[in-house]
């Protein structure tokens, strides 16, 4: 496991400059996630049975919780994605036993519904978050996919940060944190940019408008420095919004 996360940490570093971002050093940010597309005309019938998987899996000690979100805007709409976090390497040694029975009851009941599923795992970046304050009122993400240019990782990094300490001094209400692709992704490097809300409206923001905000915190200059720092460090991004489905999920006993 140590090998192959120096392999991927070495990648990093030397295809995209992210020199200053430790990924790897920190602490049960892993997450395993799936993303489905469920066959046409077959989405309701996958919703149950993956409730009745997600039951079997809470009566049968299930020691990781699994997260369901469904994609309710952007080009993949329909689309389900299902996400347990807060791993390190270790655990998902520790979860071989159980995940292989699981994984036989999913294909069972559910993979019937499924026309194609693939799997990443991901790193939340536990500096470049502002996270909602009770993660239970989450109900909404808002998802941005940025491909960063090769040498430009440290520049997208470095303006998140910046945008991120603006915020905290100021105690403005955006909520954010981002998600590094580590493995099972494209060959590009992939940072996810996303923002949680607990309803449609808290998506109109702060009455002071960003650019505004910007501005005034860090002055004109470096505002505008940041921006561009930010916009020249990918080639492309596209954005969707998930909807929690927490009636789909699965939490571990004790929680």
């Amino acid at each position: 496991m140590k090998k192959r996360t120096l392999l991927i940490g070495l990648m990093v570093v030397f295809m995209f400059g992210l020199t200053g971002n430790d990924l790897f050093a920190q602490s049960k940010n892993l997450a395993k996630v799936y993303f489905i597309k469920v066959k046409n005309g077959e989405s309701g019938a996958f919703q149950t049975a993956l409730k009745q998987h997600a039951q079997w899996r809470m009566e049968n000690g299930d020691p990781w919780s699994w997260n369901v979100y469904e994609v309710v805007n952007g080009k993949n709409m329909g689309d389900f994605i299902i996400r347990s976090g807060g791993h390190s390497w270790a655990d998902f040694d520790s979860y071989q036993d159980f995940n292989a029975k699981g994984s036989a009851e999913f294909g069972k009941n559910v993979s019937p519904y499924i026309a194609k599923i693939t799997s990443t795992i991901s790193a939340n970046d536990t500096t470049l978050v502002n996270w909602y304050p009770n993660n239970n009122d989450v109900n909404l993400v808002q998802v941005y996919m940025y491909k960063l240019k090769p040498g430009h990782g440290a520049d997208f990094y470095k303006a998140i940060s910046e945008y991120g300490k603006a915020i905290k001094k100021e105690n403005r209400k955006d909520y954010y944190g981002v998600i590094w692709t580590v493995n099972g992704g494209a060959s590009e490097l992939i940072a996810e940019l996303v923002f949680p809300y607990k309803n449609w409206a808290e998506m109109e923001g702060p009455k002071e408008k960003w650019r505004d905000f910007t501005k005034r915190v860090l002055g004109e200059e470096k505002a505008k420095k940041v921006s561009e720092e930010f916009m020249n460090s990918y080639s492309d991004v596209h954005g969707f919004i998930v909807h929690r489905r927490k009636d789909l999920s699965v939490t571990k006993k004790g929680m």
